[in-house]
């Protein structure tokens, strides 16, 4: 899987997601640009929290640093997430995560428009990958998608997020994929990965 994208990046410990792009526009004074993954808890910005207690191994790649692999034929920048996370010891039916972050603002009335615009990101970028690129085939892992709206956890009364149980049952059917909507993720064994909240 490396062999196909650079700066890729181990874990074996929680890390954090987040994207610096909306927040370093705003503060000048910012050491952080653009998507950001890291095993230290970010500064200035919420992030996704991926919890990894029994040190699973976890390669991490950067989207946003391998821009030149989501040109089209004709050179045009495709649709894509922030990362993908991959149980690196379990190469084939392990889990693949492809996770999209986006910020509310504090607007709890841009929750919804940001949690679609973010499941059609990872949608995009999963059939990319899987159809376009080939990178991988329908049964080569267990595929989860990952939502994270950072800001949202501070947004009440608007707690959670989630699409319906039909929604996501759709998505299993269709795509043999999982849908996790959280701000933390659980990182349980190579296979397996689940909402932590």
């Amino acid at each position: 899987m490396e062999i196909n994208f650079k700066d890729t990046i181990r874990f074996e410990s929680d890390f954090y997601v987040g994207d610096y792009n909306e927040y370093a526009r705003g503060h000048k004074d910012c050491h952080y640009s653009g998507v950001t993954i890291s095993d230290t808890l970010l500064p200035d910005i919420q992030s996704l929290h991926f919890i990894n207690k029994r040190h699973i191994p976890v390669l991490a790649i950067n989207f946003e640093k391998n821009l030149g692999f989501f040109k089209d034929d004709k050179g045009k920048l495709v649709s894509n997430c922030e990362c993908m996370l991959v149980s690196d010891k379990a190469r084939r039916k392990g889990w693949l995560i492809l996770a999209e972050l986006k910020y509310c603002g504090g607007n709890p009335r841009t929750v919804n428009d940001n949690f679609e615009n973010a499941l059609a990101q990872v949608k995009a970028t999963f059939l990319y990958l899987r159809d376009e690129k080939q990178l991988f085939g329908p049964g080569d892992y267990n595929y989860v998608w990952v939502i994270s709206l950072p800001e949202h956890d501070d947004l009440i009364p608007f707690s959670q997020f989630y699409p319906s149980p039909e929604r996501l049952l759709d998505y299993k059917e269709k795509l043999n994929v999982n849908l996790i909507c959280s701000n933390v993720i659980d990182i349980l064994t190579h296979q397996h990965v689940r909402n932590a909240l």
